[in-house]
């Protein structure tokens, strides 16, 4: 019995690392630039760090108008014939749009985000 509790407990505690691993951000810049399928690294010194593949972005929150959490995508059939609802419409998205706050406020607010969503450990 003690045996399957611990498993459980391991099974338990690896889910969110799983999950980060499947997590994905869009970042839009000041500037109208957007970056996808990115994984967040660190926030420091009013600096977020994000990574795309094997490359490593980091950006002053300053220079950030917006972080958007996309949501692993689902296709869904409604009752309706020939109607869907939540196909890559973005409509479960997280959204965090910055360049409605000061700098004190984006601080508290990116690092909310980072301590919802904890970047995966390096490998």
């Amino acid at each position: 019995m003690r045996a399957l509790w611990v498993a459980g407990i391991v099974l338990l505690g690896t889910a969110p690392v799983a999950a980060q691993q499947d997590d994905r951000w869009q970042i839009t810049l000041n500037d109208g630039r957007i970056l996808w399928e990115l994984h967040l690294v660190r926030f420091r010194s009013d600096t977020v760090v994000v990574q795309q593949g094997d490359s490593t972005f980091r950006f002053a929150i300053s220079q950030v108008d917006e972080l958007r959490f996309v949501r692993k995508a689902e296709r869904r059939q409604t009752a309706e014939p020939n109607r869907y609802s939540g196909v890559l419409g973005g409509a479960d998205d997280e959204v965090f749009r910055l360049t409605l706050y000061n700098l004190a406020e984006r601080r508290e607010i990116v690092a909310q985000i980072f301590k919802d969503h904890p970047a995966a450990p390096s490998p």
